[in-house]
């Protein structure tokens, strides 16, 4: 009766019918389940017909009869990579491991399956052990620039930021197009203020941006250009947008009326990230009458208070940080999202793709981009920008895919009761308790050798002033304090703060006189920190989108004279402040006086106004 099925399976076969060739040769199988000729034909035939699971199972039970069989273990390898790299695609990256972890056991000298099994624990945050892959993949081929590139950013994240510029140098020798290495190159020389010919590297970044389509250069990274503009930045995000997402599926409709709006926030950074210490309140004040508030949470699980705080604040909870797009689109699909706000936009861990395939939802992009989200097939890929008359100029309207949704003050809201009490003194952080202290606690990349030279002015100008900076990285620290030194000026005045829980981070800004801001990428939160402190912020307002953040807050609290528009106000304005205490004083008392009204710093007022946006959307 075998011989039948097998016959009848190979005449299905010859036909190219190959699903009922399948069916007949598992019939043939049942009689004779030891018969590993069959067993081998019904793996050949399964991954012929991508069932490489199935397939993988027929080749792993006759390799094991067969143990030196070259090519049976090199069709079980092929099926095991070839399921693993679709458990990679779907986001089921245990399994995708599981699979190549598998194909190591039969093959250690195939650069290629450590790579695979190096990207997927890269995306299950198993960082130290995608680098040790990747090492181990370079040792059998060094000569791979995707390799050194992926190895690179495991560098990157483990802080050995200086082998990983070694790593993203190697992959542009092997591979001079490889753009999106030459982005995190020069991006990873702003983290360590590394400013050696880095002006050549903005400047080729620039160039590539405006003539090559194809080019992978990441949106985020480009908005720390100096030399990018807010119509470059466009450019950018398209090309990001087109190069990964191609099809917009659903027309825009709007789901039948409910009882109440349902309104979707999506985040990777429902943690302790300085997103907390901006969207906490607007979640608590949600009007609950009219609104039913969802989390689509896709963030690395931590345990920390602010996380768990966060979490306990939405009516509905999604985890979907496992989950594919797909299946993350149909769970909001389900819940009928009415109106649904990305809080991540092109920062780390972006599920931005998630936004314009959902069916009958209005889309926007707020607070944790600072750009617009980009075009694809000339359609924006969010339907609106949250901002304000300040953040977005009427003029600049045209360098952005959204709609522009305006708040009528700054767009970044913050949360209320901030820390204020700090039982520490000057002495406890290292600063003389008699020094006018400039502070300026944004990240390392952030700061130039354009807004360094106007800080170095100011303590060359005021002997007893030091500057009062965060602490990144060590190459950032020691560059600084040598870029200080062949400049004159004693690096002991240069003051770094180490790293604290948040509550004693924000209360220590009392400690300080002046915030100095940064361009082109000003303070976000951490002007919101400043101002929450009552310290004076002398910010520098650019042209794009994140160079005019501080602005906004300023502006929405009548501090105009405080914004300036070349680098040589900048420095006269935080020389008024220097000199002139009652000036500064004036400065303060303007300042606390503002936030005691300004819905910026009283959140319930901030959600009323936010609110009725949103109902008009509806």
């Amino acid at each position: 009766m075998s011989k039948i099925l097998i016959q009848e399976a190979k005449k299905y076969e010859s036909e190219g019918n190959v699903s009922q060739a399948i069916i007949s040769f598992k019939k043939a199988l049942q009689l004779e389940p030891e018969n590993y000729i069959i067993q081998l034909e019904l793996g050949n035939l399964c991954a012929s017909n991508k069932q490489f699971e199935e397939a993988a199972g027929y080749f792993r039970r006759c390799l094991y009869q067969f143990k030196d069989n070259i090519e049976i273990k090199n069709a079980l390898c092929f099926s095991l990579t070839s399921f693993g790299n679709e458990y990679y695609l779907e986001s089921n990256f245990q399994l995708s491991e599981a699979c190549f972890e598998e194909v190591l056991e039969y093959e250690k000298n195939n650069w290629v399956y450590y790579y695979n099994l190096a990207n997927t624990q890269d995306k299950l945050n198993k960082i130290s052990k995608a680098y040790e892959n990747y090492q181990k993949a370079i040792q059998l081929n060094p000569n791979d620039a995707d390799l050194w590139n992926n190895n690179g950013n495991s560098e990157r994240k483990l802080g050995y930021l200086d082998k990983a510029l070694i790593s993203y140098e190697n992959a542009l020798k092997i591979k001079p197009s490889l753009f999106h290495a030459l982005a995190h190159l020069t991006h990873q020389k702003q983290h360590m203020c590394n400013w050696h010919d880095i002006d050549k590297y903005f400047q080729k970044i620039c160039s590539v941006v405006n003539t090559n389509a194809e080019a992978l250069i990441s949106p985020f990274a480009f908005v720390a250009n100096p030399l990018s503009s807010s119509q470059d930045q466009l450019i950018c995000a398209n090309q990001w947008t087109q190069n990964h997402f191609k099809d917009r599926p659903f027309k825009k409709e709007k789901w039948k009326q409910k009882n109440k709006v349902r309104i979707g926030y999506l985040s990777s950074d429902f943690k302790l990230h300085p997103l907390y210490f901006l969207i906490r309140d607007v979640i608590r004040y949600h009007n609950r009458d009219i609104f039913d508030i969802y989390a689509y949470d896709a963030s690395p699980h931590e345990n920390t208070n602010e996380r768990n705080t966060l979490i306990s604040l939405f009516d509905f909870y999604r985890d979907i940080s496992s989950l594919n797009d797909e299946k993350a689109i149909s769970l909001i699909n389900n819940d009928e999202i009415d109106i649904f706000i990305d809080l991540t936009g092109y920062t780390n861990n972006s599920r931005a793709f998630i936004a314009p395939q959902l069916k009958n939802t209005t889309t926007i992009n707020w607070l944790g981009y600072p750009g617009s989200m980009g075009l694809t097939q000339e359609k924006p890929l969010y339907d609106f920008i949250l901002a304000d008359d300040f953040i977005i100029p009427e003029n600049d309207e045209k360098y952005y895919a959204e709609s522009i949704l305006r708040l009528p003050f700054a767009y970044q809201p913050n949360i209320e009761n901030r820390y204020q009490l700090n039982h520490k003194n000057r002495q406890d952080y290292g600063i003389p308790s008699d020094a006018f202290v400039y502070c300026a606690f944004n990240q390392s990349f952030k700061i130039t050798e354009f807004i360094f030279k106007a800080w170095l002015t100011l303590l060359e100008k005021y002997p007893k002033s030091i500057l009062w900076l965060t602490e990144s990285n060590s190459w950032a620290t020691n560059n600084l304090k040598n870029y200080a030194e062949r400049h004159g000026i004693n690096s002991e005045r240069i003051i770094f703060a180490k790293r604290v829980p948040n509550e004693e981070h924000i209360a220590r800004h009392a400690l300080a006189d002046i915030y100095l801001d940064t361009l082109p990428y000003n303070a976000h939160t951490s002007a919101s920190d400043a101002l929450a402190m009552n310290i004076p912020i002398v910010t520098l307002k650019g042209k794009t989108f994140p160079s005019r953040v501080a602005g906004s807050l300023l502006h929405s609290l009548n501090l105009d004279d405080l914004i300036t528009e070349d680098i040589e106000s900048y420095i006269k304005c935080a020389s008024k402040l220097t000199e002139d205490s009652t000036y500064r004083q004036d400065i303060t008392r303007r300042l606390t006086e503002a936030k005691a009204t300004s819905p910026n710093f009283k959140p319930q007022l901030f959600v009323k106004t936010l609110e009725n946006i949103y109902q008009k959307l509806i």
